[in-house]
């Protein structure tokens, strides 16, 4: 166990001063849980209503796979919304009587990562469900497209982290944008001494955002209370709202979260290549 601090010192200490912190939840910017995803979820079921209690519980489980969920009860609305879907991917949960209809029309979306057919009838949805390669099973529990949609949703999310390689030789103005900016804001984060109040605003962050969520609720827990007592790359690969939401920040340059989330961006890189040395020496020495 290691008892960790996020501590770095120099020139931008001042500028953790001007970076977006609210101290308390009045202040605070209304929180949108689309933004702390790389994967949403559209469940398109012409039953649903989301007035009845059995419909409400089934939202509520399949939040537990993907925060963001967006349900349609028609076939053309669902597939407005999803032709102006950016910077995500969508897992799609359809009931049988539409799935024959929509899964052709919507299969070769660049925006459909994946198709789920929720049916009572098993055997007759699978024999037509084989010819689609997006759809990834037929289910009649909602306990089961749970765990397969958790599945697709962590692929979603690695899939959504790019890498880039630069080569020694290159200048920096023939570099993307993009790439030098990330760059930019890593090492302003790691010249900044964050200190225990910035942890706390952002656990305190975090719980408005999952207020409804109980199971990251537990999480968040989890993390204030035990954060100095594992690496942060302990939490990174944790099963919970860390590792999509910081993904996502880096990936469309959210500076709002990048900022709350600068004292753990710092840890984990400082952890990153802490483990990197730590792998050259070894195999260095086993080579001599």
């Amino acid at each position: 166990m290691s008892n960790r601090k996020s501590t770095t010192t120099n020139k931008y200490d001042g500028a953790i001063k001007t970076f977006p912190f609210a101290e308390d939840a009045e202040r605070r910017q209304p929180i949108n849980i689309q933004n702390m995803q790389n994967v949403l979820l559209i469940w398109l079921d012409s039953n649903i209503d989301e007035t009845n209690v059995n419909c409400q519980n089934t939202i509520k489980q399949l939040r537990r796979a993907i925060k963001d969920i967006k349900t349609f009860t028609d076939g053309d609305q669902c597939l407005e919304f999803i032709q102006t879907i950016v910077n995500k991917k969508a897992c799609m949960v359809i009931s049988g009587s539409l799935g024959e209809h929509i899964v052709p029309r919507v299969h070769n979306m660049s925006q459909i990562d994946s198709i789920f057919i929720f049916c009572n009838n098993q055997n007759h949805h699978e024999q037509w469900a084989t010819d689609w390669s997006k759809i990834k099973g037929v289910f009649t529990d909602i306990t089961s497209i749970c765990e397969a949609l958790k599945k697709a949703a962590h692929q979603c999310e690695q899939n959504a982290i790019t890498m880039s390689f630069v080569g020694t030789n290159k200048k920096l103005d023939q570099l993307d944008p993009s790439f030098m900016y990330t760059h930019i804001i890593k090492e302003i984060l790691l010249s900044i001494k964050f200190e225990q109040k910035h942890i706390q605003d952002y656990n305190n962050y975090c719980r408005d955002v999952f207020v409804d969520d109980e199971e990251e609720m537990v999480h968040i827990k989890q993390f204030e209370d035990e954060y100095h007592d594992e690496p942060p790359i302990f939490w990174y690969s944790c099963d919970m709202f860390l590792y999509p939401m910081i993904n996502r920040a880096l990936r469309v340059l959210d500076g709002d979260i990048i900022t709350r989330m600068g004292f753990f961006i710092g840890d984990l890189h400082r952890n990153i290549e802490q483990l990197d040395t730590e792998q050259y020496a070894g195999k260095t020495a086993a080579d001599t």
